[in-house]
């Protein structure tokens, strides 16, 4: 019931970014038109996602109905009150912005998305992690994984990011590295390379072991 439940929301999710991405201006799309404009940060609301009993399955519901792109970060709104929130800024917007201070939003990763074509299997992006304190660390990432990277709560850290086979990394276009400061959310950092848009097979057996391996993935850099 919970599986069937959390599905419906990721295609509830999708349909209505379908729906909403008929009123965006033509700039905001860039050169991704088929796919989720750049977002910063990306808040999950409602009980379906908030209430989720494991924090990775909100990730997931996130990822796969919404599928964003780039660098951005993904928040739960853990009382509901982005709505509420969003209705009082124009009357009170101290209100709103100390809300956002406070621990009504949980960090819960940041999410980094390459767009572009290569084989599965093919490393398409180098990631070397520095920490607040000077630790470094280095990923490879393959087209078509599910990449978590350990940065405790809170904490501080620098991503380098260099693409290759000309993949979009949302440094400025496809090819373009760079670095962007984050920090650490109960997931970590999550490096997204299953591709855009997603595309899962159609014997249920095998998309069935799939979700699960993502799943488990997701988990790989909690906190």
């Amino acid at each position: 019931e919970l599986a069937i439940e959390q599905a419906v929301a990721c295609q509830a999710m999708g349909l209505a970014v379908k729906q909403a991405s008929k009123a965006y201006p033509p700039n905001v799309l860039g050169s991704l038109p088929d796919l989720l404009p750049w977002f910063e940060p990306i808040i999950a609301s409602g009980s379906v996602l908030t209430k989720a009993p494991i924090r990775n399955q909100t990730l997931m519901m996130v990822l796969n109905g919404l599928q964003p792109t780039g660098v951005t970060t993904i928040a739960v709104d853990r009382n509901n009150l982005a709505a509420s929130l969003g209705a009082a800024a124009s009357v009170a917007p101290l209100l709103a912005v100390q809300s956002l201070d406070a621990t009504n939003f949980v960090n819960l990763c940041t999410i980094i998305s390459p767009v572009g074509k290569a084989p599965l299997g093919t490393p398409i992006l180098r990631v070397r992690m520095t920490s607040a304190d000077g630790q470094e660390s280095e990923t490879e990432v393959r087209h078509g994984s599910l990449v978590g990277i350990k940065l405790p709560v809170g904490q501080a850290g620098t991503l380098h990011l260099t693409p290759l086979h000309r993949f979009d990394v949302g440094m400025g276009g496809f090819g373009r590295g760079g670095t962007v400061k984050v920090v650490g959310g109960v997931l970590g950092v999550v490096i997204d390379a299953r591709g855009r848009p997603l595309r899962l097979p159609a014997e249920p057996s095998r998309r069935r072991d799939l979700l699960n391996t993502w799943l488990v993935a997701s988990s790989s850099g909690q906190n």
